[in-house]
């Protein structure tokens, strides 16, 4: 057994690579029994360094403050997806160019993140949370947005728009991680995905209409950033004690200046997350979910204004029940995610601290059978309310069974999404924002495709087979 010594302040960096290393090894240790492995005293003294030396109450404040920032890309996303077919005929264009515009804009909004997450990861998260809400600020993008009429134009200035909020949610994750243990990410995670779920529900509601106060909004969020959202970037800060960069310091760090230490530096391609056989397969089933997502929320327009007779309005609320269920998910399965955790068959022998974390505990907790017992248990009734949901549109049955199959599936469906990115945050703990940005991208990237192909598909086979074939997809 190795003995640490090392417990200064930037001793949660040196942990997490060391648990890191531990978890790339972990067929081997934990294919012996935990008696095997006693906890070393020196972690005696590792366990009495806090992983943040932010309270509670700054803690919820920092997520609180993210997750509202988290609410402008989703509205971005899906402002315009309950007025598709009046915006193709205003246009003078057909539904499947304005689904080819948003499988581009997709494209964009997820591949900007590759080259900014392992500046994240080195440099500043709260610099690109600035960044990102004074180009979305901009005023005159927005109005040129709801003014355009001319197609060509309407999808240059959405590319434009991509840019400034293509880099919130894998900041956002990252930020989770930095002060967040693993033993609690499950609960936080409901606060930091809520600010999305809203915005994905107030986006059709909207439809395009009333952007000026999303703009003040973003101009109110950079204020609050700039004057007291503190820099967590554990590269840089380590578990907090280390004084940010005078460029990046808020008025909180000037009152409270910190003692300097040097910290510790990792230096990792996003692209070198796929290099990891865990990571990959974690990516590669997420995006397939993604992509049913996808599917789903890209046909819905166009088929329950074929088959219900729904109007832009009636189209932008159908969206509401997937968004009650997202965001009710959140808290159950954040909370049972925490709890499986922490379950005394994955952590025997091992005492769970708040605010606290060693790698002896993290090679001895089994990570991906805490994680991946709940996340295939909610992939598989996804799929069985994936393909109930295409049948009963292809069946015209009442309006609904849809609509409480939409529900049921944005809780299974984001519960299964949101356990595999805790998985992947997990395994690895010391390139969050990389890691996050690595299956944005292939999530999104082939997201884009589906949206471009869902309605031809639909058009070929019919909704109730298209569900069916996803679903299939997912139990492979």
């Amino acid at each position: 057994m190795e003995s640490y010594n090392r417990c200064d302040a930037s001793c949660p960096d040196i942990i997490d690579m060391e648990a890191d290393q531990k978890i790339k090894q972990g067929t081997e240790i934990r294919s012996k029994s935990v008696e095997d492995y006693p906890i070393d005293d020196s972690f005696a003294d590792e366990l009495k360094i806090p992983y943040t030396i932010l309270s509670e109450t700054e803690k919820r404040f920092l997520i609180a403050v993210v997750s509202t920032v988290n609410f402008l890309g989703p509205v971005t996303a899906t402002i315009y997806y309950p007025a598709l077919s009046p915006l193709a005929r205003e246009l003078n264009v057909s539904e499947r160019q304005i689904n080819l515009a948003i499988t581009f804009y997709m494209i964009i909004l997820e591949t900007i993140p590759l080259l900014t997450a392992g500046f994240s990861n080195q440099n500043d998260r709260r610099l690109i949370h600035i960044g990102c809400l004074v180009a979305f600020a901009f005023a005159f993008v927005n109005i040129a947005l709801a003014l355009q009429i001319s197609f060509p134009t309407l999808v240059s200035l959405r590319y434009l728009q991509s840019f400034s909020t293509s880099n919130i949610s894998v900041v956002a994750a990252a930020t989770v991680a930095d002060v967040i243990t693993r033993a609690e990410r499950g609960k936080y995670l409901a606060y930091i995905t809520l600010g999305p779920n809203i915005g994905s529900a107030v986006g059709p509601i909207v439809g395009g209409h009333h952007l000026a106060p999303f703009v003040i909004l973003a101009t109110l969020l950079a204020i609050l950033v700039i004057c007291f959202l503190r820099e967590t970037c554990r590269a840089l800060v380590g578990n907090g004690s280390i004084p940010a960069a005078p460029y990046n310091k808020t008025l909180f760090d000037i009152i409270h200046p910190t003692t300097p230490q040097i910290p510790g530096n990792i230096e990792e391609t996003t692209l070198a997350t796929f290099k990891r056989l865990e990571s990959c397969f974690i990516i590669l089933y997420n995006t397939s979910l993604y992509c049913g997502f996808t599917a789903v929320t890209s046909s819905l327009p166009a088929l329950y204004e074929q088959t219900y007779g729904f109007n832009s309005l009636k189209v932008g609320l159908a969206y509401l029940p997937y968004v009650l269920g997202s965001t009710l998910s959140r808290w159950a399965v954040g909370n049972l995610a925490d709890w499986n955790f922490a379950h005394p068959p994955h952590t025997a022998g091992i005492t769970i601290q708040k605010n606290h974390q060693c790698a002896e505990q993290l090679a001895r907790i089994p990570l991906e059978l805490a994680r991946l017992q709940l996340a295939f248990a909610l992939a598989y009734l996804s799929t069985i309310f994936l393909a109930a949901y295409g049948w009963v549109i292809q069946c015209e049955v009442h309006i609904t069974a849809p609509l409480a199959l939409l529900f049921l599936m944005g809780n299974t469906m984001t519960g299964t999404s949101s356990t595999l990115n805790l998985l992947n945050i997990d395994i690895n703990a010391q390139r969050p924002a990389t890691a996050t940005a690595a299956m944005n991208f292939l999530r999104f990237t082939c997201g884009a495709g589906v949206a471009a192909a869902a309605l031809p598909l639909e058009g070929a086979i019919g909704i109730g087979w298209m569900a069916t074939l996803v679903a299939g997809v997912w139990d492979l």
